[in-house]
């Protein structure tokens, strides 16, 4: 009655093989100028072909998961110019060390929802790589970043890897705001003049210091409701899923404060659509009287 094991990803149990040429080193291990190795082969064209056949089989594979703790899930392949680009960006990096050829992420409403989607995965399949930065004491502090998110690396079967990331869905806007601008000063710093550079540094200063006011505020709404007595606070099912381990029916869940949060949300978004509607018809109104006139 076990769940079937995964026909592409690497289980926990595992271990990951040699890499190519090498009868010491294995995936997942640093090479002697302290980089980590994520694929069995260092040819470029042989890791993007192979990865980009799975990126089906991965969704596949980590949907359940995502459903379970109410995520969303998207998978891409990054485009060749943007691989090439950063390792031309430093001469030491070489297509072994690229480990976001295949990027997933899922997106989920809390930080427990995070680590406990973290621990699930850690528990069914191999990851060579974890890093918390959901975790106020680790990483954050170490790196000196307002990021916020979990990173894993995932071994497949066959001696790749792929990059998941796991975000929560109230930072999603500013992280891909705070990345846009990483990656513009990190690899185009050469293309770009040195006021333009001054000013995407501060505004990423600023999209940080939003980054960590709305953290922060996440993590208090989340710890004052575990210990919240309000009916409002009270998780409620409102669909049903099957446990892709058991088999079992276990509810979806919400509480109603959430549920109201959402349905105000959603009425601002209809409300702006319905502006653009009206004045999208005034526009048309007014381009036909002209003409009749």
């Amino acid at each position: 009655e076990a769940a079937p094991s995964s026909t592409v990803l690497a289980t926990a149990q595992s271990k990951p093989p040699l890499i190519l040429g090498s009868t010491t080193n294995s995936v997942g291990d640093f090479n002697s100028i302290g980089k980590q190795l994520y694929h069995k082969s260092d040819n470029f064209n042989e890791i993007y072909k192979t990865l980009s056949g799975k990126i089906n089989d991965v969704k596949k594979e980590l949907q359940p998961i995502a459903t379970k703790y109410n995520g969303d899930l998207k998978a891409r392949i990054k485009d060749k110019a943007s691989l090439k680009e950063k390792l031309a960006s430093d001469p030491t990096f070489t297509p072994q060390n690229m480990s976001d050829v295949l990027g997933t992420r899922i997106t989920v409403r809390t930080i427990n929802e995070a680590k406990l989607l973290m621990s699930e995965l850690n528990k069914k399949f191999n990851l060579i790589l974890n890093d918390d930065f959901l975790d106020d004491i680790g990483r954050t502090i170490s790196h000196k970043t307002d990021y916020r998110a979990i990173h894993a690396q995932i071994l497949t079967k066959d001696g790749f890897s792929f990059e998941l990331q796991i975000r929560l869905k109230e930072l999603e806007n500013l992280t891909e705001k705070s990345h846009a601008i990483y990656k513009k000063t990190k690899y185009q710093k050469d293309q770009i003049s040195a006021k333009e550079l001054t000013d995407l540094l501060t505004q990423q200063t600023t999209i940080n210091k939003k980054l960590s006011k709305k953290y922060f505020e996440i993590k208090e709404k989340e710890f004052n409701r575990l210990k919240s007595g309000d009916p409002l606070d009270r998780e409620i099912p409102y669909a049903l899923r099957i446990d892709d381990a058991t088999g079992e029916k276990v509810p979806v869940t919400i509480t109603a404060r959430e549920a109201f949060e959402q349905a105000a949300k959603d009425e601002t978004m209809l409300n702006r659509l319905k502006d653009c509607v009206w004045a999208s018809l005034e526009n048309v109104l007014l381009m036909v009287l002209k003409k009749v006139w």
